[in-house]
This record gives structure tokens, C-alpha cells and sequence, in this order.
């Protein structure tokens, strides 16, 4: 039995990070010429690996994901990273209730 660990094949998330660059708005056509010239498959549906192992694509796989990576993301000035800044633009969740806290603490069996 053969287990694929797609977090760890770059050919398995070239394709996955191809269409994260599209979502990101970052142009990242050039690269994913590159990528299906060589043959490389797209993204699954879904998360996981491609359907076919592609072990002789990882080279080109590596560094498309450095080049991917090094990509200028239009809209990160507007996705703050430090904690704080991410917390003051989130609503917080309501608190429960002094009953609703005692509540849950001492569910019955």
C-alpha cells in the first residue's frame, strides 16, 4: 500500500496554490503556462492530490511554488496579520449568560 502525503509533494499543490493566486488577485498566468506545459495537472475539485502522481515534476514544481510565494498580493495591505489588528476588526461573540454558562458546565450524562 502507497501513501501520498500531499502536504508534502510540490507537484500535488501547485495547482491548489495556482488557484489561491487567482482568489488572492495575484497574476500568476505565467506561471501556470509554465505549469501545464510541462503537463502538470490542474487542482483537484476538491482537497487532496492530483489524480496521477507526478514525482518528475517536482522540480519545476518547487520553483514555481518560490515564484508563486514571491508574487505581490494586491490586497494584503488590506488583510492585517498581527493579532490585535485582527481582533479589532472582528466582532466579538455574544457571552452566554450566567445560565447558559452553568448550563453547559453541568450537562447530565
Amino acid at each position: 500500500m502507497n501513501l501520498r502525503l500531499t502536504w508534502v509533494q510540490p507537484e500535488d499543490l501547485v495547482g491548489h496554490e495556482l488557484r489561491q493566486a487567482a482568489e488572492d488577485g495575484r497574476d500568476a498566468r505565467a506561471i501556470a503556462a509554465r505549469w501545464q506545459n510541462a503537463g502538470g495537472p490542474p487542482a483537484p475539485r476538491t482537497a487532496g492530490a492530483s489524480g496521477t502522481p507526478r514525482p518528475d515534476l517536482r522540480p519545476l514544481a518547487d520553483t514555481l511554488l518560490t515564484a508563486l510565494a514571491d508574487l505581490p498580493a494586491p490586497l494584503s495591505a488590506d488583510e492585517p496579520t498581527a493579532l490585535p489588528e485582527i481582533r479589532a476588526l472582528t466582532t466579538p461573540a455574544p457571552r452566554p449568560s450566567r445560565g447558559e454558562r452553568g448550563a453547559r458546565r453541568h450537562r447530565p450524562p
